[in-house]
């Protein structure tokens, strides 16, 4: 603070009587007094309310703590939380003040990914491995059900590691990417980038990509293709075999279907397309259409299908099941879990941004600057 007016030379300002401003700390609220100082010639007097002097009246920690739970829980659960944590109900941790932390946090983790500064420092990944989905939300907009949420993992092998029992993997470090804008995928390519240069993305790097078919999935891996040595795209095994789930044959024809499984799990799309048109003529009409909709789905996506049986014994990746737990956790858990909920594009992105942050590596080393900028805006 200034101890002389701008405006006055050689006036030095006198104390004008007292500020009392609410600051609120993480478990507690308190009323601090700040000396009020004034030019008596110009009248002069600098700021000196908590909220200039600090940026606002909510610490760091209290904003750290609401973006995190209110990012894991609704903003109504959130509250609650926060008012047994506190042991009493308290004004700065209602609802409406939760939603409008997590969305300025989000935002501005949104614009740390696009400088992203230590990616310079990273050491090169020989290969990566990259998983793009989405999920489909309620949507607020009016004449339409639901829109599609997209999200990304990207992770080096050796960072998967299995559990003393070999039947569950999990990952020591990776980077994800998610994005619920209507853009053109601007930013979730822009995202996904970012999360691979973070693991390590460079010309010399070899990646396998695996998505459940969709355009909009290729799409976001295609923007990889200029950074990389390679990148080999692979058909996603889990969703192969949870479209055929989808397919009701007769009993007598389910060795059938079966065989189809066969065939696609060593590689041979010509084959299960011919089972497939041979079982076809033996179903009902209904399971008949659901039949071709899935051959379509083959046909069109054979150049991406591999022998996973191949690929299993050689230890590569050839399944996404991992992707499917990253959008468990950043979409359906929190977004999808009580059907009432529904979402705009621009009111779940920054929720969305925020709580891929919190899964990646990132969430521990940009808070501060997150929760800071945020006060300044």
């Amino acid at each position: 603070m200034s101890l002389n007016s701008p405006h006055c030379e050689d006036k030095k300002l006198s104390k004008f009587g007292k500020l009392s401003s609410v600051y609120h700390d993480v478990f507690t609220d308190h009323k601090i007094s700040t000396v009020r100082k004034r030019c008596l010639q110009c009248k002069y007097e600098p700021a000196t309310s908590l909220k200039k002097l600090l940026g606002g009246f909510l610490s760091g920690n209290l904003l750290k703590l609401q973006s995190e739970i209110g990012a894991n829980h609704t903003y109504r659960e959130t509250e609650k939380l926060l008012a047994s944590f506190c042991t009493n109900t308290r004004s700065i941790n209602n609802h409406d003040r939760i939603k409008h932390t997590v969305e300025g946090v989000g935002k501005q983790i949104g614009e740390l990914h696009k400088v992203a500064s230590d990616i310079l420092a990273i050491p090169t990944a020989e290969k990566l491995i990259l998983n793009v989905d989405g999920g489909h939300i309620n949507t607020t907009e009016e004449g339409k059900r639901s829109f599609e949420a997209m999200t990304a993992i990207v992770y080096r092998p050796e960072s998967l590691e299995s559990n003393s029992s070999g039947n569950r993997n999990t990952l020591t470090s990776k980077h994800c990417a998610a994005s619920a804008l209507n853009d053109g995928q601007q930013q979730m390519i822009s995202n996904t980038i970012i999360a691979a240069l973070k693991e390590g993305l460079s010309p010399k790097t070899a990646v396998t990509a695996l998505c459940d078919g969709a355009e909009n999935c290729w799409k976001i891996v295609d923007a990889l293709v200029p950074l990389s040595a390679s990148v080999e795209r692979v058909l996603d095994w889990f969703h192969i075999t949870m479209k055929l789930k989808n397919i009701s044959v007769p009993e007598d024809q389910k060795e059938r279907l079966e065989k189809v499984k066969w065939h696609l799990w060593r590689g041979n799309c010509e084959k299960a397309l011919q089972r497939l048109k041979e079982l076809r003529v033996l179903c009902s009409e209904k399971t008949a259409n659901k039949i071709l909709k899935f051959s379509n789905y083959i046909q069109n996506n054979s150049s991406k299908i591999v022998n996973y049986n191949q690929r299993q014994e050689q230890g590569l990746p050839f399944t996404s099941n991992l992707a499917e737990s990253t959008v468990e956790s950043l979409i359906n858990q929190r977004c999808k879990g009580q059907q009432h909920m529904r979402w705009s594009r621009e009111g779940l992105d920054p929720l969305l941004q925020l709580r891929a942050a919190i899964t990646s590596n990132d969430w521990n080393q940009n808070w501060k600057t997150a929760v800071l900028n945020t006060t300044k805006n």
